[in-house]
């Protein structure tokens, strides 16, 4: 009996014995498997790290290359293009001045002139002396604010037109020189020419008008009127006279013709 106890004893020991003696060796060995799995999968990823990154700095590099060859072409292309306009602007400019010394040097240059100094005229861009007349007008003594016996801008603007019509080539009112964009109009009790207010008395004067006065004009009939309904002063005078230059304005809304229309 005590020995059957015995051997079953020393039997339990000896299989506890080979169970843990076989558990360890297994254990030991699945560790050292995922520990191998893991350092290889690494190991390929940063080789994978490294092949990327030896292609992008290829590509980054050969993309520089390229860039840098497309600018360079483009300025070669741009400094072709610069020294080409300087050679036809230098070419242009010896034709022009050409052109200018056989102005100078032929007949027509005093007939070119002549043409320039006329339109300048008539654009009334330069002052103008020659005979002419002066024509002065004031309100009437004692005229009160606001009556017709006060010279009105459509009174300016009628002697003006008259002497338009007396040949006139250049006209100007109270040394404000009359331009294809000049305008005599009101403001209130100021009369405006050139947008600047004048004083009275008012003192038109004209360049190319007929030398023998006013007799049986329309401006001195003008004139009679105004003096005997609504009791203006005015004279006029014959001589020669000196206008300003007037103010050349860019018109705004007038178009030249073409040369077909």
């Amino acid at each position: 009996m005590s020995g059957s106890v015995l051997e079953r004893f020393l039997a339990q020991a000896t299989e506890d014995d080979y169970l843990d003696a076989q558990t360890e060796p297994a254990d030991s060995g699945g560790s050292g498997g995922w520990s191998g799995l893991v350092l290889a999968l690494t190991v390929g990823f940063l080789g994978l790290l490294l092949v990327v990154a030896v292609f992008s700095v290829r590509a980054s590099s050969d993309a520089r290359t390229s860039t840098r060859d497309a600018l360079v072409e483009r300025v070669t292309q741009l400094s072709d293009t610069v020294a080409g306009q300087q050679e036809v602007v230098r070419d242009r400019a010896a034709a022009v001045e050409a052109l200018r010394g056989e102005l100078l040097t032929s007949t027509a240059a005093a007939a070119v002139q002549s043409l320039v100094e006329e339109y300048a005229t008539l654009a009334a861009t330069t002052e103008v002396v020659g005979p002419g007349l002066t024509v002065v007008i004031d309100d009437a003594p004692d005229a009160e604010a606001g009556s017709l016996n006060r010279v009105l801008d459509r009174d300016l603007q009628d002697i003006v037109n008259s002497l338009w019509q007396m040949g006139a080539v250049g006209v100007a009112v109270n040394n404000q020189r009359l331009t294809q964009t000049s305008a005599i109009r009101g403001a209130g009790e100021a009369i405006l020419v050139n947008y600047q207010p004048l004083a009275r008395p008012y003192v038109i004067t004209a360049v190319g008008t007929s030398s023998a006065g006013t007799g049986g004009s329309a401006l001195q009939g003008l004139l009679e009127v105004l003096g005997s309904d609504y009791g203006l002063v005015s004279s006029v005078d014959v001589g020669d006279v000196a206008l300003p230059a007037g103010e050349l304005r860019v018109p705004r809304y007038a178009q030249s013709l073409q040369e077909d229309a």
